[in-house]
This record gives C-alpha cells, structure tokens and sequence, in this order.
C-alpha cells in the first residue's frame, strides 16, 4: 500500500480514535467482569516430572537405537523426586517471604471454624433435648 492510500484511511481513522477516547474516559466496567489476575515473576516454577526428564536424558540415545520404539515407560526416577522437594522448599520460603502472617491466619482460621462447627453442634443437641422434653410433657397431658 502506498503512502498516500495509507495516509487517506489514518484521516478516516482519527475521528473514530478521537470518540473512542471519549468514550473511555466516563467508561465504567460492568461489576461481574474482572482484570486478569497479575502474575508473579518471583514464583519458582515446579519441576518437571519423572518422566520428562528421562525423555531428556536418554530419549535421543533410545531413539538413535530403535528407531521404531516409543518411550511409555514411565519409571520413577530419582532427579525428579529431588526437584519436587527443591520446589516444595522454594514455594514454602516464597510464601513464607509474601505473606509471613499467612499461616498464622490459616491456623486462625481453622480454629474459628472449628468453633463455630461446636457451636452448632451444641444448638442442635440442646434443641433436640427442648423437644424431647416437650413431647413427654404433652403425653404426660394426655
């Protein structure tokens, strides 16, 4: 396309960039719809499985061997296990260093809950007893 083509529809183009930028100004989003959620770049990533790297190490040997063969073995391997427990300990440290109080409020939490779980179970069984007692005094009545 030639300059002067291409410079006949950014004319055409400007009004429009012109009142969709008015239009956002006053935009407001919809309650229900959400950004995406920010990613962090400090997450360890986790390790890769067993699996992968077998098919890393000896892949191309097994291949250049037997051309024909697929890997579907699928045997435990001892570097994959080393690098789970690796992850394990850099997210624990990771979360450890975002939110120092995080486990703390989970604990918190969990004792509130089991409060509340008593609490209610104690409702019930009083009120299970309140009706109880209410019915031998209405057959005492009888």
């Amino acid at each position: 396309m030639s300059a002067k083509d291409k410079g006949k529809y950014e004319d055409m183009a400007k009004p429009d960039k012109a009142h969709y930028e008015r239009e956002m100004k006053t935009y407001i989003p919809p309650k229900g719809e959400t950004k995406k959620k920010f990613k962090d770049p400090n997450v360890p990533k986790r390790s890769p499985s067993a699996f992968f790297l077998f098919c890393s190490e000896y892949g191309s040997k097994i291949k250049e061997e037997h051309p024909g063969l697929s890997i579907d073995d699928k045997q435990p391997y001892e570097k994959a296990a080393k690098l789970k427990e690796k992850y394990k300990n850099d997210n624990t440290a990771y979360q450890a260093k975002r939110k120092p109080d995080a486990a703390k409020e989970r604990v918190v939490k969990a004792e509130k809950s089991k409060k509340k779980k008593e609490e209610e179970e104690e409702e019930e069984d009083e009120e299970k007893e309140e009706d109880e007692v209410d019915k031998d005094e209405d057959d005492d009545d009888e």
